[in-house]
């Protein structure tokens, strides 16, 4: 009996001990765990604050397209824009449509002065790029541009011709970009291709 009684320690004294250790195994697992989740979460919230950011960024995105097709001078809102517009010098072909950090941008009251933006957003400037075939400027059905959606019936009336449009168009290629930036923040840019039109 007494020998039963020794053994039954002894496997009590080496379970305890493996008890131990198995709680200093599980303790450094949970605080991995811990540390993993709390990692995850500062992940999703950067991910959802950027998310957030853009969405906020296509609005007034949104809002400058609504002013661009909402121009009260229909005719000379060409003029207006080619004098800003600036084409990249990496892409005579005119089709790329990527993220060009050597155009410049100007602040939205280059193009409208009453048109603000939010200041969450940091420093934000755009540009408007219109087609423009030669110097001056000229709007040309003709104009092999892809990025525009050229060449292309400009004025209504079913024929692409060779002469300028810039008086007479009813639709308006134009490509926006957008940059913003916060301080101490990357750069962000949205482009986005679209066609005014007017019938004025």
């Amino acid at each position: 009996m007494a020998a039963i009684r020794s053994l039954a320690t002894r496997r009590l004294r080496r379970d305890a001990g493996f008890g131990l250790v198995e709680v200093l195994f599980s303790t450094v697992i949970l605080v991995i765990a811990v540390m993993g989740n709390v990692t995850s979460v500062g992940s999703a919230h950067s991910a959802a604050k950027s998310v957030g950011e853009r969405g906020r960024a296509l609005e007034v995105l949104a809002q400058l397209l609504e002013r661009l097709r909402g121009d009260d001078d229909w005719i000379g809102l060409y003029a207006r824009l080619a004098v800003l517009s600036r084409e990249s010098t990496a892409d005579s072909s005119r089709s790329d449509l990527g993220v060009d950090a050597s155009l410049a941008t100007h602040p939205a009251s280059a193009y409208y002065a009453d048109f603000t933006v939010p200041a969450d957003l940091g420093t934000v400037t755009f540009l408007v790029q219109v087609p423009a075939g030669g110097v001056p400027a000229t709007l040309r059905e003709t104009q092999v541009a892809p990025r525009y959606g050229l060449p292309g019936d400009l004025n209504g009336d079913g024929v692409i011709a060779l002469d300028s449009r810039a008086t007479d168009y009813r639709a308006l290629p134009v490509v926006v970009r957008m940059r913003w930036a916060r301080a101490g923040g990357a750069t962000e840019e949205l482009i986005v291709p679209t066609w005014l039109r007017g019938e004025r």
